[in-house]
């Protein structure tokens, strides 16, 4: 069992939809690891950044979308409970990640962090 098909999908506005992305596969034995994937792609805008000139460096290490991902995870989980663990770990999703995607300042200090992220591994390289 590999499905690896999209199980839910969130308008989080802006043009940004999450995707939920079943990869439930078979672990040993009757067992299973149960994973989703959260993606995102959030389209690169100047606001999060001090001016044009950083913004631009920004476009530049980053591309035009920045691909937020997470990975919602059980491992070792008997076939017969396969269902239950997934429920569990899209309920997760529901109260810790979603609200946290939701919020209206998100893409904003996404994008920041993620450039800030990069330009530091840049400086180390």
């Amino acid at each position: 069992m590999n499905s690896k098909q999209i199980i839910r999908e969130y308008d989080l506005g802006g043009g940004v939809t999450a995707s939920l992305r079943d990869e439930t596969r078979h672990y040993f034995g009757g067992y299973y690891h149960v994973r989703i994937e959260v993606s995102a792609d959030i389209p690169l805008s100047a606001s999060p950044f001090s001016g044009p000139t950083e913004y631009q460096a920004a476009r530049l290490l980053l591309g035009e979308r920045i691909r937020f991902r997470h990975v919602l995870e059980k491992m070792a989980v008997p076939e017969a409970d396969i269902a239950a663990a997934r429920q569990s770990l899209l309920e997760a999703f529901d109260t810790n990640v979603l609200p946290y995607l939701s919020r209206p300042d998100f893409p904003a200090r996404f994008m920041r962090s993620e450039y800030d992220k990069r330009q530091k591994s840049s400086v180390r390289r």
